[in-house]
């Protein structure tokens, strides 16, 4: 049970985080050209991990409407869900630019122009700052992952303001505006690919300002997407899900994987931004949708303790994963020599393993340290009433 909204808990989706999170590691290490390699469409299938990343914002916004909304508007003060969500964000967040460190000065020392001291001091405030993904911080960058922590930090500062009147709407208009975000998510990528057509006159000048808004805003790009969890998640709380539904979800949701799976193991490339906008974004939310409405086998296995664990150490994992994929591949070009793939697989337990330790001894210790005394007790009533943990 939710300590904050008094929900049942959604494990399986914790469980999903994980293969979400798996999903970018496997991008980030894989290596395509190299051998030994993957069959083509499991490279492929790997090659289009980074899509994830829309799934992880998508979520965002519907656990938080799950936790945080009703149709009253949102539970808790602004203060109690500020001080959560820096709990939840920050600790890790820091460790992971620790940890980042020296691939960062390296990365400083062999920009090529030199990086200026005014450009490090404005990569570094920015990245401290959560604010990097507003900025063009083409080089050097201070962990590869971090920009989507300024996305996630953008869309935490809108939610109270933005949640609660998105829950006094009808299901109807939520749906709209659902659909909506959705189109809007895709005018970027439109609007680029006209001007590109137009080259001359105003009205490309104008398309392409819009379609830069991807790469110079990206926390704006990306708010769709949360704006579109948001709404599902609402929608979600106000319809009942009986258990004797389980398996039409389960076939729903085999689906929908399915066809996800395939399309990305098919297509001759990695899907292009507007394919992971208008196609990927609808096929994700459906797969959050079904997961959250329970499955047969607990949700096929991603709600069991194991899943849920990993599920938990996710974000530490996507937080670091790079970090230390870049230190094996430094260490191994001195002295293992080991084919660029083989050592990725073998990193992949390794990162898993610190992840697991980060989610245990820093992550939860200090959301706990950090939240309010009053969010400590109601966290600390869920875990004895319900034997374990409430949801994150």
């Amino acid at each position: 049970m939710s300590a904050r909204s008094g929900r049942p808990a959604l494990p399986a989706l914790t469980g999903l985080r994980f293969l979400a999170a798996l999903g970018v590691m496997g991008y980030h290490g894989y290596c395509a050209p190299c051998t030994p390699a993957l069959p083509t469409g499991l490279g492929r299938l790997v090659g289009a991990g980074f899509s994830t990343v829309s799934l992880f914002f998508i979520l965002s916004g519907f656990i938080l409407a799950y936790m945080y909304l009703d149709e009253g508007g949102m539970r808790g003060t602004r203060t109690e869900f500020f001080r959560a969500r820096f709990a939840r964000l920050y600790p890790v967040y820091l460790v992971s630019l620790l940890v980042d460190l020296p691939m960062f000065v390296r990365a400083i020392h062999q920009a090529e122009p030199a990086a200026s001291a005014g450009e490090v001091l404005r990569i570094t405030g920015a990245t401290l700052t959560l604010t990097q993904g507003w900025l063009t911080l083409h080089r050097p960058t201070w962990n590869i992952v971090a920009w989507t922590l300024s996305v996630e930090a953008f869309f935490y500062v809108l939610f109270p303001f933005v949640g609660p009147w998105l829950a006094r709407r009808r299901s109807r208009w939520l749906g709209v505006i659902a659909l909506g975000a959705w189109a809007l998510g895709t005018t970027p990528m439109l609007a680029a690919d006209a001007a590109a057509r137009l080259r001359e006159g105003p009205l490309a000048v104008m398309l392409q300002a819009w379609g830069r808004i991807a790469s110079e805003a990206i926390p704006l790009a990306r708010l769709p997407e949360f704006l579109i969890g948001l709404c599902v998640g609402l929608v979600f709380c106000r319809r009942e899900h009986p258990a004797e539904h389980a398996w039409a979800r389960t076939g729903g949701f085999v689906l929908v994987t399915g066809a996800l799976t395939v399309g990305l193991m098919v297509l001759p490339g990695p899907p292009s931004p507007l394919v992971q906008a208008a196609v990927l974004v609808p096929l994700f939310t459906a797969s959050i949708l079904l997961l959250a409405g329970g499955l047969a086998g607990r949700g096929l296995g991603l709600g069991t303790r194991g899943m849920v664990l990993l599920g938990g150490a996710s974000y530490a994992l996507y937080m670091t994963h790079g970090s230390l994929l870049n230190y094996a591949l430094a260490v191994n070009t001195r002295t293992f020599t080991l084919p660029h793939n083989v050592l990725t697989l073998l990193m992949v337990p390794v990162a898993v393993g610190v992840s697991v330790l980060l989610f245990q001894r820093v992550e939860e210790p200090m959301r706990h340290r950090l939240r309010s005394p009053a969010q400590r007790r109601d966290r600390s009533d869920a875990a004895s009433t319900q034997g374990g943990n409430p949801s994150r």
